[in-house]
């Protein structure tokens, strides 16, 4: 799987663009830039795939760089208002961006412009990130002022491209130390008309979470008290690594009842070896011994074995049951083990704990065979 997604760079991708950029400058030496990519190719990573295009991209364009960034503008093709970001279509204007984010450094107005036109195409969510860290105020005004503007994809990059852990990105140590520009810069989008935004917006407040808990419990109590419509998603999926956490005051501000008493009567996988492809199946009974019906987010970490022997938990939702007292239900779930670029399998023994508002009350091993 993870051979299949670098591989989107092929040479159809590659002789794709140099098809477009030959039309936009017919001088473009296509042959060359199609041979020096594809001999550069194969060790690389998906990301470095779109790095080393966009390098081969600046070897063999004109010198001057606002000459080179208008040809790539022109061999962007028309608008399809999708922004790129469903599939993996959008990747093939990534080396486009990587070209500005490497060499247009030194020409900030002009390259903050050129990646507003190229985010309706593709995010421009990581090179925007080299901006941030060369020009802090040029970029954070000109941010600022793209809250309004009436495409959502540049107003989603507006919170996607200053999120301080963007996976793949640039981590921005300024925004981990200090959220509060960020948070500023969110506030006018939190109800933004497009779920893509809103979507961001509580991706980037679960990554703020991470660093700066305080900061996000003040920001969710304010926005739920303000009752503002379009906010509620973002409150919630902006809590969810502090529900899973068990952290008290994100799990009351969703409802869910911290205090109440649960029992695990009963825990089992299904089978206790597996192999890489299978499903791992289990269920859990859950009753709640409380007086009064209760609220319970319900979560089942599985803690994977790395390299060197140790544990790495990843923590998913199991369900959110709402028990009278004296209540119980049964839960059951099948996870699916089947390769993903995000994770390498190892064999040995692994673990699967249930989490009940964050506190474990259940767990049991399972073998995997690669």
């Amino acid at each position: 799987m993870a051979d299949a997604l670098k591989d989107f760079y092929n040479a159809a991708v590659v002789g794709g663009i140099a098809e477009r950029v030959t039309m936009a400058h017919p001088g473009f030496p296509t042959d060359r830039f199609r041979k020096a990519v594809m001999a550069t190719l194969p060790p690389l990573s998906l990301m470095q795939r779109a790095r080393a295009i966009a390098n081969a991209l600046h070897h063999h364009l004109p010198p001057h760089y606002p000459e080179a960034l208008e040809i790539l503008l022109n061999s962007l093709g028309p608008d399809d208002s999708k922004g790129g970001i469903d599939g993996m279509g959008g990747f093939r204007h990534l080396p486009l961006l990587n070209f500005v984010g490497a060499y247009g450094l030194e020409h900030p107005e002009l390259s903050l412009n050129a990646l507003r036109d190229m985010t309706k195409h593709f995010s421009a969510e990581f090179d925007i990130r080299y901006f941030i860290e060369r020009h802090y105020d040029l970029t954070m005004a000109t941010v600022q002022s793209w809250t309004s503007d009436p495409h959502w994809a540049v107003r989603r990059l507006c919170s996607e491209g200053l999120r301080p852990r963007l996976p793949w990105g640039l981590r921005l140590k300024r925004f981990i130390a200090d959220p509060a520009p960020v948070l500023e810069i969110i506030e006018r989008l939190r109800a933004d008309p497009h779920d893509s935004v809103r979507r961001s917006v509580a991706n980037n407040l679960n990554d703020i979470a991470k660093d700066n808990p305080d900061a996000v419990i003040a920001t969710m109590r304010r926005w739920q008290a303000e009752d503002r419509d379009g906010t509620a998603d973002a409150v919630r999926h902006g809590l969810r690594t502090l529900v899973k956490k068990g952290d008290r005051r994100a799990l009351t501000l969703l409802g869910f009842d911290h205090k109440a008493p649960v029992t695990a009567l009963d825990f089992a996988i299904t089978k206790q070896r597996y192999r890489v492809g299978d499903r791992l199946a289990f269920h859990v009974s859950l009753r709640h011994d409380g007086k009064k019906p209760a609220k319970l987010s319900v979560d089942y970490a599985i803690h994977w074995r790395n390299a060197r022997g140790g544990w790495q938990a990843k923590v998913f939702k199991l369900a959110k049951p709402q028990l009278g007292a004296g209540e119980t239900v049964m839960l059951e779930k099948a996870h699916s083990l089947k390769p993903i670029t995000t994770r390498r399998y190892y064999a040995g023994e692994h673990k699967v704990e249930i989490l009940v508002n964050g506190q474990s009350v259940a767990d049991g091993k399972f073998h995997l065979a690669l």
